[in-house]
Protein backbone atom coordinates (compact mmCIF):
# COMPACT_ATOMS: atom_id res chain seq x y z
CA UNK A 1 0.00 0.00 0.00
CA UNK A 2 1.33 3.43 -0.92
CA UNK A 3 0.44 6.83 0.45
CA UNK A 4 -0.32 9.57 -2.04
CA UNK A 5 -0.04 13.13 -0.71
CA UNK A 6 -3.13 15.24 -1.29
CA UNK A 7 -1.99 18.55 0.10
CA UNK A 8 0.67 19.53 2.63
CA UNK A 9 0.08 17.48 5.73
CA UNK A 10 -2.94 15.59 4.33
CA UNK A 11 -2.66 12.17 2.74
CA UNK A 12 -4.81 9.22 1.80
CA UNK A 13 -3.95 5.56 1.34
CA UNK A 14 -4.11 4.25 -2.20
CA UNK A 15 -3.77 0.65 -3.28
CA UNK A 16 -2.35 1.53 -6.65
CA UNK A 17 -5.01 -0.46 -8.48
CA UNK A 18 -7.27 0.87 -11.19
CA UNK A 19 -10.18 2.67 -9.46
CA UNK A 20 -13.61 1.20 -10.04
CA UNK A 21 -15.36 3.30 -7.50
CA UNK A 22 -17.65 6.08 -6.89
CA UNK A 23 -17.60 9.12 -9.06
CA UNK A 24 -18.77 12.48 -7.85
CA UNK A 25 -20.86 14.41 -10.33
CA UNK A 26 -19.95 18.05 -10.52
CA UNK A 27 -23.42 19.50 -10.21
CA UNK A 28 -25.39 16.51 -9.03
CA UNK A 29 -27.36 16.27 -12.27
CA UNK A 30 -29.75 13.34 -12.52
CA UNK A 31 -30.39 10.81 -15.26
CA UNK A 32 -28.12 10.40 -18.26
CA UNK A 33 -26.41 13.76 -17.73
CA UNK A 34 -25.45 12.91 -14.17
CA UNK A 35 -24.22 9.46 -15.18
CA UNK A 36 -22.15 10.93 -18.03
CA UNK A 37 -20.57 13.44 -15.66
CA UNK A 38 -19.78 10.65 -13.21
CA UNK A 39 -18.19 8.51 -15.93
CA UNK A 40 -16.09 11.48 -17.05
CA UNK A 41 -14.93 11.99 -13.47
CA UNK A 42 -13.76 8.39 -13.22
CA UNK A 43 -11.98 8.58 -16.57
CA UNK A 44 -10.24 11.78 -15.43
CA UNK A 45 -9.25 10.08 -12.19
CA UNK A 46 -7.65 7.21 -14.09
CA UNK A 47 -5.54 9.68 -16.05
CA UNK A 48 -4.45 11.60 -12.96
CA UNK A 49 -2.79 9.65 -10.09
CA UNK A 50 -3.90 12.24 -7.54
CA UNK A 51 -7.52 12.07 -8.70
CA UNK A 52 -7.26 8.28 -8.79
CA UNK A 53 -6.15 8.21 -5.15
CA UNK A 54 -8.92 10.59 -4.12
CA UNK A 55 -11.59 8.74 -6.05
CA UNK A 56 -10.52 5.42 -4.59
CA UNK A 57 -10.40 6.82 -1.05
CA UNK A 58 -13.86 8.30 -1.56
CA UNK A 59 -15.22 5.01 -2.88
CA UNK A 60 -13.84 3.00 0.01
CA UNK A 61 -15.06 5.47 2.62
CA UNK A 62 -18.55 5.87 1.13
CA UNK A 63 -19.31 2.17 1.41
CA UNK A 64 -18.49 2.14 5.14
CA UNK A 65 -19.20 5.62 6.47
CA UNK A 66 -21.54 6.23 9.37
CA UNK A 67 -21.97 9.00 11.89
CA UNK A 68 -20.59 9.56 15.36
CA UNK A 69 -23.99 9.45 17.11
CA UNK A 70 -24.37 5.62 17.24
CA UNK A 71 -20.72 5.17 18.20
CA UNK A 72 -20.95 7.61 21.11
CA UNK A 73 -24.19 6.02 22.33
CA UNK A 74 -22.57 2.58 22.41
CA UNK A 75 -19.38 3.89 24.02
CA UNK A 76 -21.41 5.09 26.99
CA UNK A 77 -23.08 1.68 27.19
CA UNK A 78 -19.68 -0.02 26.99
CA UNK A 79 -18.33 1.90 29.97
CA UNK A 80 -21.25 0.61 32.03
CA UNK A 81 -20.14 -3.00 31.44
CA UNK A 82 -17.83 -4.92 33.75
CA UNK A 83 -14.42 -6.30 32.81
CA UNK A 84 -13.77 -3.80 30.03
CA UNK A 85 -10.00 -3.79 29.39
CA UNK A 86 -8.40 -0.64 30.75
CA UNK A 87 -6.90 0.33 27.37
CA UNK A 88 -10.34 0.15 25.74
CA UNK A 89 -11.96 2.01 28.63
CA UNK A 90 -9.37 4.80 28.49
CA UNK A 91 -9.68 5.18 24.72
CA UNK A 92 -13.49 5.25 24.91
CA UNK A 93 -13.48 7.87 27.65
CA UNK A 94 -10.94 10.02 25.79
CA UNK A 95 -13.23 10.12 22.75
CA UNK A 96 -16.32 10.87 24.85
CA UNK A 97 -14.45 13.74 26.52
CA UNK A 98 -14.19 15.51 23.15
CA UNK A 99 -17.92 16.20 23.05
CA UNK A 100 -18.95 19.83 23.33
CA UNK A 101 -21.62 20.54 25.98
CA UNK A 102 -24.66 21.73 24.04
CA UNK A 103 -25.46 24.38 26.64
CA UNK A 104 -22.07 26.11 26.30
CA UNK A 105 -22.07 26.86 22.57
CA UNK A 106 -20.29 30.13 21.79
CA UNK A 107 -17.53 31.37 19.54
CA UNK A 108 -14.70 30.20 21.79
CA UNK A 109 -16.06 26.68 22.32
CA UNK A 110 -16.83 26.26 18.62
CA UNK A 111 -13.30 27.35 17.73
CA UNK A 112 -11.95 24.75 20.14
CA UNK A 113 -14.27 22.11 18.66
CA UNK A 114 -13.06 22.88 15.13
CA UNK A 115 -9.43 22.47 16.23
CA UNK A 116 -10.32 19.22 17.98
CA UNK A 117 -12.17 17.82 14.98
CA UNK A 118 -8.91 16.52 13.49
CA UNK A 119 -9.94 17.69 10.03
CA UNK A 120 -6.84 19.88 9.66
CA UNK A 121 -4.61 17.84 11.95
CA UNK A 122 -1.92 16.85 9.45
CA UNK A 123 -1.82 20.23 7.74
CA UNK A 124 -1.48 22.10 11.04
CA UNK A 125 1.20 19.74 12.32
CA UNK A 126 3.14 20.09 9.07
CA UNK A 127 2.94 23.86 9.32
CA UNK A 128 3.92 23.90 12.98
CA UNK A 129 0.64 25.64 13.88
CA UNK A 130 -0.74 23.02 16.27
CA UNK A 131 0.51 22.64 19.84
CA UNK A 132 2.00 19.21 20.46
CA UNK A 133 -0.51 18.62 23.27
CA UNK A 134 -3.37 18.83 20.78
CA UNK A 135 -1.83 16.32 18.38
CA UNK A 136 -3.65 13.55 20.26
CA UNK A 137 -6.46 15.64 21.72
CA UNK A 138 -8.69 15.50 18.66
CA UNK A 139 -11.44 13.28 17.26
CA UNK A 140 -9.38 11.77 14.46
CA UNK A 141 -6.53 10.69 16.74
CA UNK A 142 -9.01 9.49 19.38
CA UNK A 143 -10.85 7.35 16.82
CA UNK A 144 -7.58 5.80 15.69
CA UNK A 145 -6.57 5.12 19.29
CA UNK A 146 -9.94 3.51 20.01
CA UNK A 147 -9.64 1.31 16.93
CA UNK A 148 -6.16 0.21 18.05
CA UNK A 149 -7.39 -0.63 21.56
CA UNK A 150 -10.33 -2.63 20.22
CA UNK A 151 -8.12 -4.46 17.74
CA UNK A 152 -5.71 -5.36 20.53
CA UNK A 153 -8.51 -6.68 22.76
CA UNK A 154 -10.21 -8.66 19.99
CA UNK A 155 -7.05 -9.88 18.27
CA UNK A 156 -8.43 -8.92 14.84
CA UNK A 157 -7.80 -6.04 12.44
CA UNK A 158 -11.28 -5.39 11.05
CA UNK A 159 -14.87 -6.59 10.95
CA UNK A 160 -17.54 -6.35 8.23
CA UNK A 161 -19.41 -3.07 7.94
CA UNK A 162 -22.68 -2.86 9.85
CA UNK A 163 -25.28 -2.48 7.11
CA UNK A 164 -28.30 -2.63 9.44
CA UNK A 165 -28.03 0.94 10.73
CA UNK A 166 -28.88 3.52 8.02
CA UNK A 167 -26.02 6.06 7.87
CA UNK A 168 -26.49 9.80 7.56
CA UNK A 169 -26.08 11.27 4.11
CA UNK A 170 -22.39 11.28 3.17
CA UNK A 171 -20.67 14.67 3.14
CA UNK A 172 -19.74 16.02 -0.26
CA UNK A 173 -18.67 19.39 -1.55
CA UNK A 174 -21.61 21.72 -1.96
CA UNK A 175 -24.11 19.69 0.07
CA UNK A 176 -26.32 21.17 2.75
CA UNK A 177 -25.29 20.38 6.33
CA UNK A 178 -26.72 17.20 7.86
CA UNK A 179 -27.42 16.84 11.57
CA UNK A 180 -27.32 13.58 13.52
CA UNK A 181 -29.84 13.33 16.38
CA UNK A 182 -29.09 11.26 19.49
CA UNK A 183 -29.79 7.54 19.10
CA UNK A 184 -30.21 4.77 21.71
CA UNK A 185 -27.37 2.39 22.45
CA UNK A 186 -27.46 -0.95 20.62
CA UNK A 187 -25.11 -3.04 22.82
CA UNK A 188 -26.84 -2.85 26.19
CA UNK A 189 -27.86 -6.53 26.20
CA UNK A 190 -24.82 -7.97 24.40
CA UNK A 191 -21.72 -9.65 25.81
CA UNK A 192 -18.42 -7.82 26.06
CA UNK A 193 -16.75 -9.39 23.02
CA UNK A 194 -19.79 -8.94 20.80
CA UNK A 195 -20.07 -5.34 21.97
CA UNK A 196 -16.39 -4.73 21.15
CA UNK A 197 -16.90 -6.18 17.65
CA UNK A 198 -19.85 -3.84 17.07
CA UNK A 199 -17.80 -0.88 18.33
CA UNK A 200 -14.88 -1.73 16.05
CA UNK A 201 -17.24 -1.68 13.07
CA UNK A 202 -18.70 1.65 14.21
CA UNK A 203 -15.23 3.12 14.74
CA UNK A 204 -14.15 2.12 11.24
CA UNK A 205 -17.35 3.70 9.90
CA UNK A 206 -16.68 6.95 11.79
CA UNK A 207 -13.11 7.08 10.45
CA UNK A 208 -14.44 6.51 6.93
CA UNK A 209 -16.82 9.44 7.35
CA UNK A 210 -13.92 11.57 8.57
CA UNK A 211 -12.07 10.76 5.33
CA UNK A 212 -15.12 11.96 3.37
CA UNK A 213 -15.20 15.17 5.42
CA UNK A 214 -11.53 15.76 4.57
CA UNK A 215 -12.15 15.16 0.87
CA UNK A 216 -15.18 17.47 0.92
CA UNK A 217 -12.95 20.15 2.48
CA UNK A 218 -10.22 19.97 -0.16
CA UNK A 219 -9.87 22.85 -2.64
CA UNK A 220 -12.14 22.54 -5.66
CA UNK A 221 -9.15 21.81 -7.91
CA UNK A 222 -8.42 18.66 -5.90
CA UNK A 223 -11.98 17.32 -5.95
CA UNK A 224 -12.60 14.16 -8.02
CA UNK A 225 -14.98 16.33 -10.05
CA UNK A 226 -15.45 20.06 -9.77
CA UNK A 227 -16.71 23.08 -11.71
CA UNK A 228 -13.68 24.89 -13.15
CA UNK A 229 -14.97 28.26 -11.91
CA UNK A 230 -15.48 27.15 -8.29
CA UNK A 231 -12.88 28.98 -6.18
CA UNK A 232 -14.75 28.81 -2.88
CA UNK A 233 -12.75 27.70 0.16
CA UNK A 234 -14.85 25.31 2.22
CA UNK A 235 -14.39 23.25 5.38
CA UNK A 236 -16.90 20.70 6.68
CA UNK A 237 -16.88 19.48 10.28
CA UNK A 238 -18.96 17.03 12.34
CA UNK A 239 -19.03 18.23 15.97
CA UNK A 240 -20.45 15.94 18.70
CA UNK A 241 -22.61 17.62 21.33
CA UNK A 242 -23.43 16.24 24.76
CA UNK A 243 -27.16 16.68 25.45
CA UNK A 244 -29.54 15.27 28.09
CA UNK A 245 -30.92 12.92 25.41
CA UNK A 246 -27.49 11.62 24.42
CA UNK A 247 -24.87 12.61 21.87
CA UNK A 248 -26.09 14.70 18.94
CA UNK A 249 -23.81 15.71 16.08
CA UNK A 250 -23.86 19.18 14.57
CA UNK A 251 -22.44 19.62 11.10
CA UNK A 252 -20.68 22.92 10.55
CA UNK A 253 -19.62 24.28 7.17
CA UNK A 254 -17.38 27.32 6.80
CA UNK A 255 -17.03 28.92 3.36
CA UNK A 256 -15.09 31.85 1.98
CA UNK A 257 -16.20 33.06 -1.43
CA UNK A 258 -13.98 35.28 -3.52
CA UNK A 259 -15.44 38.71 -4.39
CA UNK A 260 -17.82 38.35 -7.34
CA UNK A 261 -17.82 42.01 -8.42
CA UNK A 262 -15.02 44.43 -9.19
CA UNK A 263 -16.26 46.91 -6.59
CA UNK A 264 -16.62 44.21 -3.95
CA UNK A 265 -13.47 44.37 -1.87
CA UNK A 266 -14.32 41.99 0.96
CA UNK A 267 -14.85 38.25 0.52
CA UNK A 268 -18.17 36.72 1.49
CA UNK A 269 -18.01 34.47 4.54
CA UNK A 270 -20.78 31.93 5.07
CA UNK A 271 -21.31 29.56 7.97
CA UNK A 272 -23.94 26.86 7.67
CA UNK A 273 -24.88 24.45 10.42
CA UNK A 274 -27.51 21.86 11.22
CA UNK A 275 -28.58 20.50 14.60
CA UNK A 276 -31.31 18.10 15.69
CA UNK A 277 -31.89 18.30 19.44
CA UNK A 278 -35.19 17.92 21.27
CA UNK A 279 -37.40 19.72 22.03
CA UNK A 280 -36.26 22.11 19.26
CA UNK A 281 -36.00 19.40 16.61
CA UNK A 282 -34.13 19.70 13.33
CA UNK A 283 -32.89 23.22 12.54
CA UNK A 284 -30.61 24.38 9.77
CA UNK A 285 -29.10 27.88 9.63
CA UNK A 286 -27.06 30.01 7.25
CA UNK A 287 -25.03 32.96 8.51
CA UNK A 288 -23.57 35.24 5.83
CA UNK A 289 -20.96 37.90 6.50
CA UNK A 290 -20.30 40.59 3.90
CA UNK A 291 -18.10 43.28 5.36
CA UNK A 292 -19.70 44.28 8.68
CA UNK A 293 -23.22 43.18 7.72
CA UNK A 294 -24.42 39.83 9.01
CA UNK A 295 -27.54 38.07 7.70
CA UNK A 296 -29.06 34.97 9.27
CA UNK A 297 -31.63 32.58 7.84
CA UNK A 298 -32.91 29.65 9.90
CA UNK A 299 -35.17 26.81 8.79
CA UNK A 300 -36.93 24.70 11.43
CA UNK A 301 -38.71 21.42 10.83
CA UNK A 302 -41.23 22.01 13.62
CA UNK A 303 -43.61 24.95 13.12
CA UNK A 304 -43.60 25.65 16.87
CA UNK A 305 -39.79 25.83 16.88
CA UNK A 306 -39.76 28.17 13.90
CA UNK A 307 -42.27 30.44 15.64
CA UNK A 308 -40.20 30.45 18.85
CA UNK A 309 -36.99 31.27 16.97
CA UNK A 310 -38.67 34.06 15.02
CA UNK A 311 -40.08 35.45 18.26
CA UNK A 312 -36.55 35.80 19.66
CA UNK A 313 -34.97 37.34 16.55
CA UNK A 314 -34.60 40.60 18.48
CA UNK A 315 -32.17 38.87 20.86
CA UNK A 316 -30.08 37.79 17.87
CA UNK A 317 -30.08 41.37 16.59
CA UNK A 318 -28.89 42.63 19.98
CA UNK A 319 -26.13 40.01 20.08
CA UNK A 320 -24.85 40.98 16.64
CA UNK A 321 -24.84 44.65 17.59
CA UNK A 322 -22.85 43.93 20.75
CA UNK A 323 -20.35 42.07 18.60
CA UNK A 324 -19.93 45.25 16.50
CA UNK A 325 -21.67 43.66 13.52
CA UNK A 326 -24.37 45.32 11.48
CA UNK A 327 -27.49 43.11 11.42
CA UNK A 328 -28.78 42.35 7.95
CA UNK A 329 -31.77 40.17 7.09
CA UNK A 330 -32.68 38.04 10.11
CA UNK A 331 -35.52 35.55 9.88
CA UNK A 332 -36.65 31.98 10.52
CA UNK A 333 -38.61 29.94 8.01
CA UNK A 334 -40.94 27.01 8.57
CA UNK A 335 -40.21 23.92 6.57
CA UNK A 336 -41.93 20.58 6.91
CA UNK A 337 -38.77 18.67 6.03
CA UNK A 338 -35.25 20.02 6.56
CA UNK A 339 -33.45 16.76 5.89
CA UNK A 340 -31.66 17.06 2.56
CA UNK A 341 -31.76 14.38 -0.12
CA UNK A 342 -28.71 14.15 -2.37
CA UNK A 343 -29.63 14.86 -6.00
CA UNK A 344 -29.45 12.01 -8.46
CA UNK A 345 -26.01 11.51 -9.94
CA UNK A 346 -24.11 12.99 -7.00
CA UNK A 347 -22.76 9.56 -6.08
CA UNK A 348 -22.67 6.90 -8.76
CA UNK A 349 -21.43 3.48 -7.66
CA UNK A 350 -19.43 1.91 -10.47
CA UNK A 351 -18.12 -0.96 -8.36
CA UNK A 352 -21.29 -3.07 -8.65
Amino acid sequence: MSVVPVQPGLSYAATGTRPEPLAVAANGGGGAAGAATAVAAVEAAIADPLMAALTEALATAATRQNGLAPLFADLEALLAKRDVPQAVRDAAQALLNLRLPADTLNGATLQQAVLRSGLLLEAMLAGGKLPAAMASDNIKSALQALRGALQGFLGIDSVPADLHAPPPLPPFRGSLPVAQPPVPASIVDTGLRQAAIKLLSQTDAAIARHVMLQIASLPASQQPSHPPDDHTQRFVFDIPLATPQGTAVMQLQIEREAPQKRDQQAPVWTVRFAVDIEPLGAVRARVSQIGDKTSVTMVAEKPASAAALQEHIALLQIGLTRAHLEPGDLHCLIHDQTKFAAPQGQFVNRAS
